[in-house]
């Protein structure tokens, strides 16, 4: 194999170029002078190209030794005369430099050409990575479509900045639309108003944290009507741990909702209820425990009354009937006060309470019991409100019924439903709230009589709530009343404020 690659290629390539440059050589001399130096110079330059650089040293020596016989006085001699010797030199010299570079020249452009090939083979197979790597890809694409069309619940794909890109067919026969009709903000209009401030506030957090999202939210179907969902979003991330994509599912829970309403409305008719009985177990309390003092007193009032009519007058026994009058009715004050205390908290609690915060917890508190009745809580809370020394839970009773008669005072009107609870300072020792709804209002009779317990303008009605809540509010020295407003009837009430 080295003879071959060494020896006999190289020696056959020289050999062949050489024998054409002499057999050209003879015929030419005759019509141009000199023409064996160009002709020998292009076999060890042809020698070298195809042969390399052992066959362009070849070449020259043969090529030398061929002009020095042939063509250098003396002739068919391999002696040089003296005067040629230069000339053969020069060609020895310049041959030598063209082997060497047609040698160098054919390793380059080898080298170049190998080089070229390797990197067209490379660029193949990568392209044939590429392509099969998109080929998995656009597989993977297409299952996971499947998938998400199989599932039977709405779901949706976003971009890393939150642009809505994908929504699985379900959503799409939901909502009646494209998913074009889903791209930026129209995303947010399938959200019933009220919960599309919640549900931004929520994908915006989000999104800045790169943390899931979840929030319940109604959303608009293809009929106009709106059904309640739980909408989770979850990032998907990238090798370098960023977010590349959000997958969003919407979870149906009318049926909850429903179920939670029905459980709402039965508390709440169970809670009245068990006021009314409360309030007839004390009145059936009261009359049972205060029939026996009544009847003494009438009793001791009329042997009293005998006693001083008497001719002459009595007035020893008169004396004792009028103390047995004094213990009779201390002992029917007495039965009062303990089945009032029945009704009452025993213990003294006051706590220092941000009046915001236990407004803040009503709002959350009434949220459902305000969308089964169609009204919106807007809230109008002063900033920086210093804390007042209350009991907490107290106050927020009062609250609840100044808002839940508000909703009740809204229930028969047609237009916009809206409850109102606000804050604000008043001068420098009171804290004001007010709970204002856009019902129709009230009589100047019914709101000199309001307060006072027993007296009520609601067929289902105790007469107990606006009482109580007045007895609350002057139990914290506080002071509380109502007044018309350009939007419907308003409720007040002050608190001082801690020192």
């Amino acid at each position: 194999m080295l003879t071959m690659e060494y020896a006999v290629k190289p020696g056959s390539v020289a050999v062949c170029f050489v024998l054409v440059a002499l057999l050209w050589t003879f015929p030419l001399q005759h019509a141009i002078a000199y023409p064996f130096v160009f002709l020998f110079f292009a076999a060890v330059m042809g020698s070298a190209w195809f042969g390399g650089a052992i066959a362009g040293f070849l070449a020259i020596a043969l090529s030398t030794f061929i002009i020095t016989y042939f063509f250098i006085p003396p002739f068919f001699s391999i002696t040089v005369a003296k005067d040629s010797q230069s000339f053969l030199a020069a060609f020895i010299l310049c041959a030598i430099a063209i082997s060497i570079v047609s040698s160098a020249r054919r390793r380059s452009e080898s080298a170049v050409r190998s080089a070229r090939d390797l990197l067209e083979t490379k660029v193949q197979e990568r392209t044939a990575e590429l392509l099969r790597s998109n080929l998995e890809i656009q597989e993977s694409t297409r299952q996971l479509r499947m998938l998400t069309e199989a599932i039977p619940q709405q779901i949706w794909r976003a971009d890393a900045s939150g642009r809505v890109e994908y929504c699985n067919q379900h959503l799409l026969e939901y909502i009646g639309g494209a998913a074009e009709s889903l791209r930026d903000e129209s995303f947010f209009s399938i959200l019933h108003p009220e919960d599309a401030s919640q549900f931004r506030q929520g994908w915006e957090a989000a999104l800045a944290a790169g943390g899931r999202f979840e929030v319940e939210a109604r959303v608009r179907g293809a009929d106009g009507g709106y059904r309640w969902f739980l909408v989770r979003g979850i990032p998907q991330r990238s090798q370098d741990n960023g977010i590349a994509h959000w997958y969003g599912i919407h979870i149906d829970i009318e049926d909850r909702h429903s179920t939670q309403q029905r459980l709402l409305s039965a508390h709440e008719d169970l809670s009245r209820f068990s006021r009314t009985t409360s309030l007839s177990e004390m009145a059936a309390s009261i009359a049972h425990e205060l029939n026996q003092p009544l009847t003494a007193l009438a009793t001791h009032a009329a042997a009293c009354r005998r006693w001083l009519q008497a001719d002459p007058a009595n007035v020893s026994r008169a004396s004792a009937a009028a103390d047995m009058i004094v213990q009779e009715s201390t002992r029917a004050a007495n039965v009062v006060r303990r089945v009032r205390s029945l009704l009452s908290k025993t213990d003294y609690v006051r706590e220092f309470t941000d009046l915001n915060s236990v407004i803040l917890d009503l709002a959350q508190l009434l949220r459902d019991d305000a969308i089964r009745r169609s009204v919106s809580i807007h809230l109008r809370l002063a900033e920086a409100l210093p804390k007042v020394e209350v009991d907490p839970v107290q106050i927020q009773q009062v609250l609840l019924n100044l808002a839940i008669n508000g909703m009740e005072a809204m229930a028969e009107i047609n237009g916009e439903k809206v409850l109102e609870i606000g804050t604000q300072l008043q001068g420098s020792d009171e804290i004001q709230a007010s709970v204002t709804d856009h019902g129709p209002g009230f009589s100047e009779r019914v709101k000199s009589k309001m307060f006072e317990p027993f007296f009520t303008s609601k067929p289902e009605g105790t007469g107990m709530g606006l009482a109580i809540c007045r007895s609350i509010i002057e139990a914290h020295d506080g002071r509380i009343w109502s007044e018309q407003s350009e939007q419907g009837t308003m409720f007040r009430f002050t608190l001082k404020v801690s020192k």
